[in-house]
């Protein structure tokens, strides 16, 4: 179909018509979309768009509280002696909780702990075996099973460790924290301020 000028003229008038109400509506504002972390480290997402100066203001404080208290929660005060650190520790047996003291020895591939510590817990018993001690002196250990294990922010639900008969008195540290926990939590030790700084999870 062949349209004359007056006949285009018709077409581009009622086109205009009919986009002119789409035209008018109002516009949504383009906000940016805020992401921060709360203080268990959970995202959350905001369109600061809908917020007026004063919210956003607000927004602004509750994300720098928020990420100043998850820095501090990824921070474990430990006592530093020479080259040693100790480092507070809590396990449970999933009804009884411990605190204790465990020495950081990359040197040690497993966790293990004195007997007098845990003999506060009723661990699952999971064998008895031998374990060899940097110096090469083999000893005999149990295998048991706890039911958390937590340092710092970091829990370890379930692990299994080793508990060892300690025959030296003046020891006042309740065992090692070995490679088995530190492969997987990575860390960075200040010996000046004495803390342990973790890295967060990804």
């Amino acid at each position: 179909m062949r349209l004359n000028g007056r006949g285009l003229e018709v077409t581009l008038l009622l086109a205009v018509v009919l986009l002119l109400p789409l035209l008018l509506l109002p516009q949504s504002g383009h906000g940016e979309m805020q992401r921060y972390l709360d203080e268990h480290g959970t995202a959350t997402f905001v369109d600061d768009s809908f917020l007026s100066p004063a919210e956003r203001q607000d927004l602004q404080q509750k994300v720098l509280s928020a990420e100043q208290a998850l820095r501090q929660s990824r921070i474990s005060r430990v006592e530093v002696r020479g080259n040693q650190v100790l480092v507070p520790v809590e396990i449970s047996d999933g009804y009884n909780r411990v605190n204790a003291r465990l020495l950081l020895d990359t040197g040690a591939s497993q966790t293990f702990f004195h007997r007098r510590t845990m003999d506060r817990l009723q661990a699952k018993p999971l064998g008895k075996g031998w374990s060899r001690l940097a110096g090469g002196q083999l000893i005999a250990t149990d295998k048991v099973r706890l039911g958390s294990l937590k340092v710092g922010p970091h829990t370890w639900q379930n692990p299994a460790v080793y508990v060892i008969d300690n025959q030296d008195s003046g020891v006042d540290f309740d065992g090692l924290l070995g490679m088995d926990f530190l492969m997987r939590n990575h860390y960075r030790i200040d010996y000046q301020e004495q803390l342990i700084h973790w890295q967060a999870d990804h």
